[in-house]
């Protein structure tokens, strides 16, 4: 096995209990695992949580990968799932706090931990206007979308991961393109708190 071993031999080496194969797995595909929470909108300090989650459970369940397939859409799939989980336990958070009268701005009043104006770059901005943008497509399209333009999986890989057609993912990606063009233009970003 070497550094240039693909994906599937290194993770038929990691099921059967090789973790330097594992660990070159996590190396291989950390940052994209990253990019994509950061891109569908899960919050900076949840991102590495979300993706250490991810990364375990693969490690978890190796053994239903089929070889036959794509390991990243695997992973992927695995990862878009978690960051689903986190979006719903949000909500039911959310919905819990408004239900039994908990002010959420009197509590995160007493520790601001937003970063000092120094602390912000022109890069985070427009990193955060983006995240705004796709935010505002239908998680259908979002998911498409970031998979395949920031991801850079091809339409087949991003089909597998999502469990539809590529069919399906070209029309998701040119209806989120259209969609995102549309609201560039309107020049009104929605921000979001």
């Amino acid at each position: 096995m070497t550094l240039e071993s693909d994906d599937s031999t290194l993770a038929r080496e990691a099921s059967r209990g090789n973790q330097n194969a594992y660990a070159q797995l996590v190396r291989r595909h950390r940052a994209a695992l990253n990019q994509a929470a950061r891109s569908f909108g899960i919050p900076e300090t949840d991102i590495d949580d979300v993706v250490q989650e991810s990364l375990i459970a693969a490690w978890h369940h190796l053994a239903d990968y089929d070889p036959s397939r794509p390991f990243r859409a695997w992973l992927f799939r695995i990862a878009l799932n978690k960051m689903r989980d986190l979006q719903r336990f949000r909500k039911v958070r959310h919905f819990l706090f408004a239900a039994i009268g908990f002010d959420r701005t009197e509590s995160t009043a007493l520790v601001d931990a937003s970063p000092s104006p120094e602390q912000h770059s022109a890069a985070r901005a427009e990193l955060d206007r983006v995240v705004v943008t796709l935010g505002r497509l239908d998680s259908h399209l979002r998911e498409a979308l970031v998979l395949t333009a920031l991801v850079g999986m091809s339409q087949t890989e991003a089909a597998d991961t999502l469990g539809t057609t590529v069919k399906t993912i070209e029309g998701r990606v040119t209806r989120a393109r259209a969609q995102l063009s549309g609201f560039l233009n309107e020049g009104n970003l929605r921000r979001e708190p």
